[in-house]
This record gives C-alpha cells, structure tokens and sequence, in this order.
C-alpha cells in the first residue's frame, strides 16, 4: 500500500504547487499588464499563453511520465525550474519590454500585428514555466499508478488539493502579498516555496520504493476491463466541453459580480476564490466516493443536468439576489469591521452563482480520470490527455465567451448560452449510453435554458446598470429598483468584452432628466453634477499652456464632454486613447454637449491602452489629460503610478502641463497624500483645483508656468470657452481664481514624505476599494487650502483677487456644488473675518495644539514673516519650532514650501544685484 506518511506529505506539496501556480498568474499577469496594456485583448493572449502553455505540458509530459523509474524526484526538479525562473522573470520581463517598444513602435497602429506581437512576447515570457506546470500531475499520476491499489482516486483526489491550494494561492495574491511585499519580493518568496517543495519531494523521492504486489493486484484487476475503442477520446470531448463551459461561466460570473459588488481587484479575487474552491470541491466529493466507474456516465448527466438549471434559476432570480445583498448590506458599518464582513458576504453570494455550478462541473474531470485509470493504458498519459482537452477546452471558451458569445448574445442570453451547452452535453451523453431517464431530464433542460432568450431582458438591464455596490442603504427599500424600471429610460446597453457600459436618462417627474454615463453599473459621466469637472479637465490644462497648445492627448473618452471642450481653441491634433467601443458609441448620444467630437478631423480615437499609445509613439504633446476612472477600479492603479508619470512627462514639448483628475469623496487622507506625493515627485511643479463638490484636478509640469486672470485672458476671448465656463458659473479670469484649491508655491509640498505609488509596488487598487466601502471624505486638502486655511501662504496677488470676489461671484461660482464647503463659502464672502483669521494655517491650527510656549512662540513671528513675503525669514523660525518639535507634520510642511520660496527670494536678489552691477559697468 501507499506509505501513508509519505502520501501525506506529497499531496501537501501538491497543494502547495496550486498556490504558488496561482500566485505567478496573478504576478505575471499583472508585470505584462504594465507592459501591454490593460485592454481585453492583452489581457487575453496573456491568459491564452498560460492556459496554453499549461495544456502543452499536459500533453507533452504524459507521452513519457510513465516511463520515469522515480516522477516523485522528477517533480521535484520542476518545482525548483519554476522557482529559478520566477527570480529571473523581473530582469527577464524588462528585456521583453524593451523588445516590445523597439518592434512595438513601428506597428504601432496596427491593432493585429500589435496583439500578434504582444501574444508572441507572452508565450515567449509564460510557455516556458507553464509547461513545467502542466507536467505536474501527470508526473504524479505515474508515481500513484506505481504506488497506489487505486490511482484513479488518488490522482482525482491530488488534483482536487491542487485545486484547494490554488484557492489559497489567489487568497493570498489578492489580499496580502502582492499589496505587502510588492510584486519582485511577491515572486521571490513564492519562488522559496516552490524550492522547499522540490527539495522535499527529491528527498522523498530517495526514499520511495515501488510495491510490487499494489501494482501487480492494481495491474490484475484493471485487466478484467479492457480499453474499449474511444473511451480515451470519448472522455476528452466531455472534459473540453466541461473546461470550455467552466471558463465561460468565470467569465460571465466576474462580469456579473462586478456590476453587484463593484469592479475592484477584491471582487475578482473573490469571484476567482469561489470558482476555484468549487472545483476544488467538486473534486475533492468524487476523490472521496466509492462509487465504481461503471456507472459514471449517469452522473455525469445528473451533473451537468444540475448545473445547466442552477445557472437557469440564478439568472431568472438576480433581482432576488440583489435584494438579499441589498439587505445585509445594511446591517454592516461603513467601519473596517464591516468592510471586511461585506467581503465574507460577497464570497457566499459568489460561491451561491459560481461556486455551485463550478463544482458540478468540476466534479466531470476527475469522474474521467477514475474511469479510465481502470483501462489500460499507463495513467500518467491517460491523465496528461485529459487534462489537455480540459486545458483547450477552457482556452476556447474564454476566448468565445468574452469574444462572440457575450457581445453578440448579451451577458444574459451568454449564460443562457452556455446553460444549453450544458444540457445538450448531457443530452448526448444521456443518448450515447441509452440513459432514459437522463435524455428525458436532458431535454426538459435545454428548453429551461432557451427560456432565457425569450423572457426577463428588460429586469437585467434595469438591475445590472443600476450600480447596486455604490447604494450606502441603512434601510432596505424594496421599491428601490421599481423606480428605476419606471422612471429611468436606457438609451444604450452593450455588454463588451471588456465592460458593460450604458447610457440612461430620467423621466423628469420623479428622477432628474439628466443624461448619464454607467460603466461596468459606476456613474462615469453626465451632463449635471460633474459637468464642471469634465469641462474644467480640458479648459484648466489649455489655459496653463496658452496660446502655444497645438497637440493633446486624452485619457479615457467617457462621455466626451472634456475632448469637445478642447474645439473652441486652435488645437489642431488631440488624440484620445479610448480602449472600449461602446464607450465611444455612448459618447455620440452626448453629441450636445461634446459638440460632436467624434466627427471632427482634428480628433483621432487609438483603440487602445493609453500607456502603450504613449509608451509607442514618440509624438510629444503640449497637453495631456488624464480622466481614468475612480482608482478603487481594478487595473486603473496604473495610470496614477510614478512610471505612469514619467511616462507622460518624457512625452512633453517644454512648457508641456499634464493634467489629473481625482476625487475626496470616498477616499481617505492617507490615499490623497499617496496620490499628490507621487505626482509630485515627478512634476516639480504642481497646481491643484477644486471643479466640483470632491472633484479636483492636478497640473503639472517640469516648469513654472503663468497662472492668474492675466494668463486666463487668452481663453476667455474665445466665444466657445466662455460659453463652457458660463454654463458652470464661472463668468471671468477672476472667478476662476476661487476655484484654485493649491499655487505653484504650496502645491508640491501636500503630499509630504513617503511611499509612492509604482508599478511594481502597487498600493492604490489595493487600499482605494476600502475607503470607498467606508464612504468617507479626505479631509487633508482643507487643511492645504490656500483660500482658507493656508491663506498666508497664497501669493499676494491671489489673495487680492479672492478679496476682491463679490458674494454673487462666490454663488455663481460655486453654485454647482454638492455638497458645498460652507467654510470655504464663508470664508470668501468675508476674507478680512476676525474668526476666520484666527482659525487660518498655520499659526491657528498650530497654536491648537501647541501646548509649550516653546512651540507657539515661533508661530507669531512666521506668520509676520509670512505677511510680509520675507521667505527665508519665515524658514529660519519654521526650521527653529522643527528642532523643538521635528515630528510636526504641519512644519514640515511649511519647511518645504519656504525652502523653495527662499531659494526663488535668494535668486531674485542675486539677479538684481548682477542687474545692478552690470548697469553699473556701462
């Protein structure tokens, strides 16, 4: 018999393989992102060269497993080549990124010879150790055959615990590893895993010694049930049925679940824990059943029956569904507590669509596997050919799923799709094998799923657009969802392979008549609220340049408002990067508003990741505009990250000023802090503006530039521009001024000392989904706020022309604001306010908290310093209370600012002085 000990120890191995494998995809997958791009398509070679590569393995190891004397010590040396390769992978990975510019940028705009080009670098990076991978569990199916009375349940059992260890592997990649040790120190801690399992597996190796007598009763008793011709094959269409069917519904769940939890990198790693843990489930019932192979058939049926009508029923109840999410939800705080219970909620709900019918599925492949260890070929490649088939099978529905299926039939009408794959599977397994009951059962099947296609559309669209994760409920309101479906028109749904976008407007009784942009259920765009944000985007960049902006670039087309605001100038190239079609077919029902942007020859759409537009084409701009979405979105992390921005930067013409879009709302203050300190660091030289209630926008450049109502003139000459700012309130160069949140001069110093955000240390997509659940305000822009707080540190000219505002310029120009600042309101209605003044930084918020009067005492001579524009004064005091107190932020602060101010202050007296001498001279 199989030593029980050492069988033990190798299926823990086993189940630590299934986690490191999954720790690389998540790794890889997320260093060729950066590379590639975060488009469908990259996205999708790189998932195809590592399905691929693990079927090649599959295939190629079963043809000579079973003729190893020792495949225990043979895996062991797998695992060991895998871990060598992933410390190598980072050197590698930049080779291959700096191959792909090189080719990449000749073929720039040729959408298939750059996915061909970016599928071939994948393989080239991912077949290599994927086919180690796919080798794995034939090589231990020819050590069970050798060791085991019954290898066809143990192989099914060991591939159910590589299953189970591939959910821990996506668990620990998707809420710990990568987001606390970084991506390099990720693979190498994985890689030191993967060497303890190869060295413990050799040394068992050294050990083992085959018992003659198990292989010879396993050997006699297979025998009595020869092969019979086309098992084998027979066996590999129903797992690449089951492989291609499983993959799609992931596929189609992810999509779903996104637009109910919200579409953050935790709702993926949720979706792809359940799919896993159900397969791993299923596998591990039929690992463990007693039941003979003879009889497998019928199961088979009863599975796949099963599954088919489980996906029926869960997509007829989805409303049913979302209510339930809708009411525990409320029972959970906006606390870190409740955030995390909401991630155990959305897993049950995800094991509920997915993980169900994943482990009726999943249950098909190892019932293979113990049905033909009782034939008789060696199982190693019996096992190496069925896993093969499963591979392909998966390949092929992912790409006929996110491809065809889904953009043809509709998320909806897709599961339906593959719902009566599922039933005819087992209508032709029910009729090959003369199974009555099971044709009946089988039949009765396919028509439940041709029900989809015929009733219910119209409820799933109402449902999935309606952005049910961002709904902070307290008390469940059952007509919630009735509302929408009376008074909100859909004028667009499309459900692409990358995301469902839809364009809505309300009746204008009950809900607002206001135009807006969904995408993947998230409010994106429209023509109120945020309507000053999108405008503001493009005007504020425009203006910062002059006269000079001749070439743009656009992030992210939405509803295309910010691209049309650009026409009134004489721009003469603005390229959008705009990777979702439909997003760009939404944008033409905001043709009134965009002033058809779309069909204006001076604007010219890349189907593609902005960062490879960028990264390819050595075009320089005078504006670039960044307009991502919310950074809690998984992938979106990447364009607030430093490469991002120096990218951005190497592709400036002098004088060239980028602009960022973020938001407050729903975001913490250490997030804000990340997200200026990062800009910063590479823009030495950083504005920030307040467009709307939470909406600010961040300018930046390598140099100094004109800002003020005398640089603004130029803009507000154009007829089109004035329109633009009008219709938002803002009525002159003056007023725009009080939306100014930050100056050139204080700026760069917001985001203080620390960490940064980069590609291979990500931190936004995994602390920003959070802050949202939470909901919160950052409150550490107030306290930056050089119209009020910060009022000592605004240049003097600025200060002059926020006094100067009337009350109904403040009104006018903040009249679009939800929810209003009513301190900055204050504030600018009456500059010269004794109670303001006293709470205004930094001597106010500092004599707060300043308890020893060694601390306050320096604060009244700064701020008399600061009065009276005496820069290096004003440092010296500041670098006196830091010696007191070198732990205060605030201080800190200011030392940043007065330094560069008294670095400008020095080198203005010095160039006066070699003025004056050289006047002098003549």
């Amino acid at each position: 018999m199989l030593n029980r000990n050492r069988g033990w120890i190798v299926l823990f191995l086993f189940f630590c393989s299934g986690a490191t494998a999954l720790v690389y995809e998540v790794v890889w997958s997320k260093f060729l992102s950066q590379m590639f791009g975060s488009t469908i398509y990259a996205q999708t070679v790189v998932l195809a060269a590592f399905m691929g590569g693990l079927a090649l393995g599959n295939k190629l190891f079963g043809r000579w497993v079973d003729r190893l004397k020792k495949p225990i010590g043979v895996y062991g040396y797998i695992e060991i080549a895998i871990a060598l390769y992933a410390f190598f992978f980072p050197t590698l990975n930049q080779l291959a990124d700096k191959l792909f510019i090189s080719i990449g940028t000749g073929i720039a705009e040729r959408e298939v010879l750059l996915v061909a080009l970016k599928g071939s670098l994948a393989a080239a990076l991912l077949l290599g150790p994927t086919i180690l991978m796919g080798g794995t569990l034939p090589l231990l199916a020819a050590w069970l055959q050798k060791s085991s009375s019954d290898a066809g349940r143990s192989s099914a059992r060991f591939y159910s615990v590589n299953s189970l260890g591939a959910v821990a592997g996506s668990a620990i990649a998707g809420f710990w590893l990568v987001q606390n040790l970084g991506m390099v120190l990720a693979l190498q801690a994985t890689a030191i895993l993967n060497v303890m399992v190869g060295a413990t597996a050799i040394l068992l190796s050294d050990s083992c010694k085959v018992e003659e007598s198990v292989v010879s009763q396993a050997t006699d008793t297979d025998s009595s049930d020869p092969a019979s011709p086309g098992t084998l094959r027979w066996a590999g269409a129903i797992v690449a049925a089951t492989g291609f069917v499983s993959m799609g519904l992931e596929i189609l769940a992810s999509r779903s679940l996104a637009l109910i939890f919200g579409s953050s990198l935790q709702s993926f790693a949720l979706v792809l824990i359940s799919f896993i843990l159900g397969i791993g489930l299923g596998s591990a019932w039929i690992a463990s059943s007693r039941r003979r192979s003879r009889a497998s058939e019928g199961l088979i049926v009863v599975l796949l029956c099963a599954a088919a009508v489980w996906v029926t029923l869960l997509v007829f109840n989805i409303e049913r569904w979302v209510d339930f999410y809708r009411i525990v939800r409320t029972g959970l705080g906006r606390t870190h507590t409740g955030y995390v219970f909401n991630q155990f909620l959305a897993t049950g709900i995800s094991l509920v669509v997915l993980g169900v019918p994943a482990a009726l599925i999943g249950a098909v492949l190892p019932l293979m596997i113990r049905g033909v260890s009782r034939e008789g070929a060696p199982l190693g490649a019996k096992v190496g050919s069925l896993l093969t088939w499963n591979t392909l099978g998966a390949v092929g529905g992912s790409l006929a799923t996110g491809f065809f299926i889904m953009p043809l039939a509709g998320l909806r009408n897709a599961f339906g799709v593959l719902a009566l794959v599922l039933a005819t599977v087992a209508l032709v397994t029910a009729w090959r094998h003369r199974i009555k009951n099971g044709m009946i059962g089988a039949t009765i099947c396919c028509a439940l799923a041709g029900t989809l296609f015929v009733f219910g559309g119209e409820g799933w669209r109402h449902v999935m657009s309606s952005g049910v994760f961002r709904a902070h409920e307290t008390e469940f309101n059952p007509l919630t969802l009735a509302v929408r479906k009376n008074h909100v028109s859909i004028l667009l749904y499309e459900d692409a392979p990358d995301a469902t976008v839809s364009v809505e407007r309300g009746d204008g009784k009950v809900l607002p008549a206001i135009t807006g942009l969904r995408i993947n259920g998230k409010p994106d765009a429209s023509t109120q609220g945020d309507l000053s944000t999108q405008m503001l985007l493009a005007h504020l960049p425009m203006m910062a340049r002059g006269a000079a902006a001749k070439d743009v670039f656009i992030l992210g087309f939405g509803s295309g408002i910010s691209a049309g605001s650009l026409l009134p100038y004489p721009v003469e190239n603005i390229v959008i990067a705009e990777n979702c079609a439909p997003v760009l077919r939404a944008g033409r029902l905001f043709a009134q508003w965009n002033r058809n942007v779309l069909d204006e020859p001076r604007a010219h759409v890349r189907r593609e990741d902005a960062r490879t537009v960028l990264k390819l084409s050595p075009k320089l701009y005078d504006v670039i505009i960044t307009e991502p979405s919310n950074p809690w979105t998984a992938g979106v992390g990447s364009v607030f990250s430093k490469e991002y921005y120096e990218l951005a930067a190497s592709r400036l013409k002098p004088g060239g000023v980028v602009a960022q879009w973020f938001h407050i709302y729903e975001m913490s203050d250490s997030i804000v802090a990340l997200v200026m300190r990062t800009f910063s660091s590479v823009y030495p030289y950083v504005e920030v503006w307040d467009t709307c209630g939470g909406d600010i926008v961040l300018l930046g450049a390598m140099q100094p530039w004109p800002s003020g109502p005398e640089a603004f003139q130029h803009a507000f000459a154009i007829e089109g521009v004035r329109a633009d700012l009008a219709s938002v309130g803002i009525h002159s160069p003056e007023a725009l001024m009080a939306r100014q949140l930050a100056s050139q001069r204080t700026g760069f110093a917001i985001g203080g000392p620390g960490q940064v955000q980069s590609d291979l240390y990500p931190i936004l997509e995994y602390t920003a989904p959070e802050a949202f659940y939470i909901g919160a305000r950052a409150r550490l822009l107030e306290r930056f706020d050089e119209r009020t707080r910060q009022l000592a540190l605004a240049p003097s000219e600025k200060r002059a022309i926020l006094a100067s505002l009337s009350s109904n310029d403040v009104h006018s120009v903040f009249s679009t604001y939800a929810p209003v600042n009513e301190e900055l309101l204050a504030h600018l209605k009456s500059a010269t306010s004794k109670e303001l003044a006293d709470s205004a930084f930094p001597a106010g918020v500092l004599a707060q908290k300043a308890s020893a009067p060694s601390i306050a005492t320096p604060l009244t001579a700064i701020n008399a310093a600061l009065e009276a524009g005496r820069f290096e004064e004003a440092l010296r005091e500041v670098n006196a209370g830091l010696k007191r107190d070198p732990g205060d932020s605030n201080l800190r602060y200011l030392a940043r600012v007065l330094e560069r101010e008294a670095k400008i202050e020095l080198a203005a007296v010095a160039s006066a002085n070699t003025f004056r001498r050289i006047k002098q001279s003549q």
